[in-house]
């Protein structure tokens, strides 16, 4: 096992090119939905079952891929892993006009690009640890989270329009699989430059004991249910608050798809702005004080995106948009915070396990929050119940958050 407590400002650059990819990440994830219709007319299959393909092959990969790809990471390094991982999911978006009208071509390229980029989700803790000092790591962890958000946004918006220039929804999925090959090459030349200054490799055999070992601390579970909380808010909120606000009364507030849409940008830059200045509160307000940190943002979260149902606060557009950019703005913060205790309380050479385990099944939670959601919606017709889970489960991250704190020993 090597240390080298050194920190190059190379360091800067790693971060630039795994900011790169995560923005790929985020388009590459996002960039069919808009174009499910005209994806299902093209290959004559219903809407339901093309958004399953498109989606579900995707993130459930996503999720396995980050798990697996977290472990992988303490034994043979970032670079290698990132490498295989950015070459497949590339591979997997390039080859999207081969597949033609074969759906069954399309779901296993679905579900090689979310499992290329499973290193993606797992590698903040890990990347924090070996490449920052602990003062930094908070910072790290915001531009990740920010940069996802960014490159869905991006995909949402450049999706459609590569569409329509080229006339082919292929040729759109095609271009976000070069954004990918960029990241690829962008992680090929960084073994130009110097070594992670703090390296620590888990030797072959060794890991298990740690790990099943960290897996029984309060820390571990405290962290996990924050990440799955969280995971299960910012989806189940982003999928409800859309269709709140767009859609005529009594369920929702008529305000218009468009009017909606605005909303809705301005709530995304609220939210990553949440998350890049989640390490300067944590660090410099909260002074590493992680657990109060993360406690108040869930709580901070779940009051403001409960005022939205409050008829004085929804019955004008001002205070609306004002509760809204502060629920995006403190959703933004718990996940990064958490990460960054992962990179600070766990030894270096277990970061990479337990941030793609934590991770990796958090994003479960997201699929767990659309689905309530939606079901509660489909049961009442309104959204306030869909939107009152969503406040219950912010708190209870918010009762979680309390056990993020460093263990007396691991």
């Amino acid at each position: 096992m090597e240390k080298l407590q050194t920190y190059p400002k190379f360091r800067w650059y790693i971060l630039l090119m795994v900011t790169v990819a995560v923005v790929a990440q985020g388009m590459m994830l996002i960039a069919p939905t808009p174009l499910v219709g005209v994806i299902s007319e093209s290959m004559n299959v219903d809407l339901g079952a093309i958004t399953a393909a498109l989606m579900m092959p995707f993130t459930l990969l996503v999720a396995i891929g980050g798990i697996a790809s977290g472990i992988l990471m303490d034994k043979i390094g970032i670079y290698k892993t990132f490498l295989f991982g950015t070459a497949l999911a590339t591979i997997a978006g390039v080859l999207t006009p081969v597949a033609g009208d074969s759906l069954g071509a399309l779901i296993a390229l679905r579900a090689l690009q979310g499992l290329g980029c499973g290193p993606l989700i797992a590698s903040g803790p890990k990347l924090a640890a070996e490449w920052f000092p602990p003062s930094q790591r908070g910072l790290v962890q915001g531009v990740l989270g920010a940069a996802l958000s960014l490159g869905i946004t991006i995909g949402l918006m450049a999706g459609p329009q590569i569409a329509a220039k080229s006339g082919s929804w292929t040729t759109a999925l095609l271009f976000f699989g070069i954004v990918m090959a960029v990241s690829f090459v962008l992680i090929a030349l960084s073994k130009l430059g110097p070594s992670a200054p703090v390296v620590e490799r888990l030797e072959a055999g060794a890991g298990k004991g740690e790990i099943k070992k960290v897996m029984g601390t309060p820390l571990f579970w405290m962290t996990l249910i924050c990440m799955f909380a969280l995971s299960w808010v910012m989806q189940g909120y982003n999928d409800l608050t859309p269709g709140h606000l767009a859609v005529p009364e009594p369920a929702g507030l008529n305000l218009g798809p468009e009017i909606a849409g605005k909303i809705m940008g301005i709530y995304t830059l609220a939210f990553m702005l949440g998350s890049i200045t989640s390490g300067f509160i944590a660090e410099k307000i909260f002074k590493g004080n992680y657990k109060l940190a993360i406690t108040i943002a869930f709580v901070l979260t779940a009051i403001f995106c409960f005022s939205v149902t409050i008829p004085a606060i929804n019955g004008s557009q001002a205070p609306l948009m004002i509760c809204l950019i502060l629920a995006g703005y403190f959703m933004g913060m718990p996940m990064p915070i958490a990460q960054t205790a992962i990179s600070n309380f766990y030894p270096e050479h277990l970061t990479g396990s337990v941030g793609g385990i934590t991770m990796g099944l958090s994003i479960f939670g997201g699929t767990v929050g659309v689905a309530a959601g939606s079901a509660a919606l489909h049961a009442t017709g309104m959204y306030n119940v869909s939107i009152i889970i969503v406040c219950v489960v912010a708190l209870v991250g918010a009762v979680a958050g309390f056990g993020v704190k460093r263990p007396k020993a691991l």
